[in-house]
């Protein structure tokens, strides 16, 4: 017979997402508690790790981008030119 241990869980009936987490442990079959706690727990860690994994390279990929003069002097779409505003507007500018 395979050895079991046994733990005790409790749930905090003020906080919101332990009542939600009740709910859900609840609505499983009696017998399959023990298999939705394991679950639950080895998804979240898996999902911990693939988070951290997706974190590092996006870290890696942007220490490898190179940015050249060029492209960081490079205007903004929408960027307005001196040369594209109405000389009136720029001799307004100049009377301030």
């Amino acid at each position: 017979m395979a050895e079991r241990k046994r733990y005790f869980l409790s749930f905090d009936r003020d906080n919101p997402r332990h009542r939600e987490a009740e709910a859900l442990y609840l609505k499983q079959a009696a017998r399959q508690r023990s298999d939705f706690v394991v679950t639950c727990i080895l998804s979240a860690n898996q999902a911990e790790h693939l988070e951290r994994c997706v974190r590092k390279a996006i870290r890696d990929e942007i220490r490898k981008l190179r940015l050249t003069p060029t492209d960081a002097q490079e205007e903004p779409d929408g960027a307005v030119q001196l040369s594209d505003l109405p000389s009136s507007l720029i001799n307004a500018l100049d009377e301030l």
